[in-house]
């Protein structure tokens, strides 16, 4: 998967914070469109939680940690990637080893959001 965590590299170091917006929309939209894709949900779910993240104005974190979920989030929305995404099955499993090194590498960031959003009983 060489190939894969290049391009992603490439896509994080190219990332400017004016492109947040561009990219959470067309993350948005390919979300919106992903009922084809039960067998990944749980790449679905951790976009989705990626997401939020950044959303949420509430939570504050780095730029470079923004830049990271915004890079795999880049990754994650063009059909083009290291494994074209219309290849049934197998064009998403570059984008769930991308997202999978992301939440392994923000995990600390990852839990701060959870305890943070999640309420106390």
């Amino acid at each position: 998967m060489k190939a894969a965590e290049r391009s992603f590299a490439e896509l994080t170091s190219s990332v400017r914070p004016e492109d947040e917006h561009r990219i959470l929309a067309s993350a948005e939209a390919k979300l919106g469109n992903a009922k084809g894709l039960h067998a990944a949900s749980t790449l679905i779910h951790n976009i989705r939680l990626l997401f939020r993240m950044l959303r949420d104005t509430s939570f504050h974190m780095s730029w470079a940690s923004r830049g990271i979920i915004l890079g795999a989030l880049l990754y994650f929305v063009l059909p083009t990637d290291a494994m074209p995404d219309f290849i049934p099955v197998v064009g998403y499993v570059d984008d769930t080893l991308i997202v999978g090194m992301v939440i392994k590498r923000l995990a600390a960031e990852i839990d701060r959001y959870k305890q943070r959003s999640t309420p106390l009983s």
